[in-house]
């Protein structure tokens, strides 16, 4: 969820800043001795809210097999079929991704069809459908969390950082005002059952500083702006079909 967070702040600051200042992901490396300017965003930490009581388990909820199809977008087109091995209804639909729709004021399902009143724009995801299967062995679970979050920048000295962290900042800033909701693609859930997304995340700027540091033997300018990011994490884990139960269809007494 850290790469997911980091990754859509990356896109939002790469558009703001010059192509000549590289954009960078990840654990704090510091620039190499030949840059003269660098810009890092990094999440370093998420932190979850626990159940009260002493049942860590008092949250979970029964899981059920999953689908996600994802549709490109031509600006004019509103419908969109579900394939053929689609199993289960329809429970979520985002358009743009991340941003869910109302059902019945957005769109509607017609059998097989997910019929959008507003065309969605161009783009080669469009639109994305959550489907809801059978029961499965595992659980959905949906807890508070929170992440924290850090814009850095770098500028060798004699240079000063501060010009271009603003200018980062900006961009972050307005990407925190239009957060949706975020999927971690990289737990491969087609594969390891395993589906992670964090729900209606806020991000708030919370502090500000500067520092001059040497890399090596070279100085260099600091800036950084910190942010809190707060939403809802979703573990859905579905690991195959649970047992089956029996179920007393008839009691007859003997006499």
């Amino acid at each position: 969820m850290l790469l997911a967070i980091e990754s859509y702040f990356h896109d939002a600051l790469r558009a703001a800043i010059p192509e000549t200042v590289e954009v960078a992901t990840g654990p704090s490396r510091g620039p190499s001795v030949e840059m003269e300017a660098l810009v890092e965003v990094i999440a370093s930490r998420m932190k979850l809210t626990l159940p009260e009581g002493d049942d860590l388990t008092a949250l979970r909820q029964p899981s059920y097999f999953a689908q996600v199809h994802r549709w490109a977008g031509n600006g004019t087109r509103k419908d969109f079929t579900l394939p053929a091995n689609a199993t289960g209804q329809v429970v979520e639909v985002e358009s743009p991704p991340g941003r869910p729709l109302r059902r019945g004021d957005d769109y509607v399902v017609e059998e097989s069809t997910l019929r959008l009143y507003r065309a969605p724009a161009v783009a080669s995801e469009a639109v994305v459908a959550y489907l809801r299967g059978t029961r499965a062995e595992g659980f959905l679970e949906r807890r508070r969390c929170e992440l924290r979050l850090s814009v850095r920048a770098w500028v060798k000295s004699p240079g000063n950082a501060a010009p271009l962290l603003s200018r980062a900042l900006a961009a972050a800033l307005a990407a925190s005002a239009d957060l949706g909701n975020l999927e971690d693609e990289d737990t491969e859930a087609e594969t390891s059952g395993v589906r992670l997304r964090l729900l209606q995340p806020q991000a708030t700027l919370v502090e500000v500083h500067r520092t001059l540091e040497l890399q090596g033997d070279i100085p260099y300018h600091r800036a950084q702006a910190n942010f809190l990011v707060r939403g809802e994490l979703e573990q859905l884990v579905s690991l195959g079909t649970p047992e089956s139960e029996g179920i007393i269809l008839e009691v007859r007494r003997e006499t």
